[in-house]
């Protein structure tokens, strides 16, 4: 399957991942590593900064909720700037999204996933630490992002949930905790045993918006092309960053 064609449908179909019968690279945390693979794929990974319409993002989340605040006000224009300022993606949805929430673009959600793409794709291309990390995983291994513990409105739109594996994290840190075991401890033994022995239970059920992204962008690289982007929507949307309207180009694969 070549995910660089990808249209928003499939992006945003429901689906379910078998884990024992295919090959699942779930990610969770930005420190993840399952079979000697590094997983630091997520929007808020530190450290794959990348220019975006010659302005300099320190990580993806800023870059994608710049587009929340993209209308060429000057109130959004002094929030965009407070994002390229930032150099944590965990911050930028805190300190800097949720307080203006009521602020953002009414039609955000008519482009925010190809928006998403286009900023995962610039970061591709610009940042080659990143795109060693995406193009280290095996070209047919199915990259999902792991929500199974978060509980806000689009946990199963970007990720997905594996409940099966929820339940065996959950009872394994209660007889950690009868045990005395710390926080800490606890935490370790579930990461080990989720990216380790039981990497393979259950099934991740979800949209999985942002794994279908990355893989539609390790697709794009492998192939030397590029993901299908919808630049006609993009470009309908007159997206302003920095008091500047974007205009988009197709930008192949080096």
């Amino acid at each position: 399957m070549d995910y660089s064609r990808f249209s928003y449908d499939d992006f945003v179909r429901e689906e379910a991942y078998n884990a024992s019968s295919l090959k699942c690279f779930a990610f969770r945390h930005g420190y993840d590593v399952k079979d000697g693979y590094v997983l630091s794929l997520g929007n808020m990974v530190k450290g794959f900064g990348f220019d975006l319409q010659g302005v300099h993002f320190n990580n993806s989340e800023s870059a994608y909720i710049a587009g929340t605040f993209s209308n060429g006000t000057d109130k959004h224009i002094a929030i965009q700037r407070e994002l390229v300022e930032n150099n944590n993606g965990f911050m930028a949805k805190k300190k800097i999204r949720k307080p203006h929430e009521a602020e953002k673009r009414s039609d955000w959600e008519e482009f925010n996933v190809q928006w998403m793409l286009y900023c995962v794709w610039m970061k591709c291309l610009g940042n080659g630490g990143f795109r060693k990390v995406l193009l280290s995983l095996p070209s047919d291994g199915v990259i999902i992002e792991d929500s199974t513990f978060q509980y806000g409105r689009t946990a199963t739109v970007w990720g997905t949930r594996n409940d099966e594996l929820k339940k065996r994290l959950r009872m394994l840190a209660k007889d950690l905790k009868a045990q005395g075991k710390r926080k800490a401890t606890i935490k370790r033994e579930q990461d080990r045993m989720r990216l380790g022995e039981w990497s393979t239970v259950g099934e991740f059920r979800g949209k999985n918006v942002m794994g279908k992204i990355l893989m539609a962008c390790r697709d794009a690289l492998l192939n030397g092309t590029e993901p299908f982007i919808d630049y006609t929507i993009l470009t309908e949307k007159q997206i302003n960053l920095l008091g500047r309207l974007i205009s988009f180009e197709v930008t192949q694969a080096a």
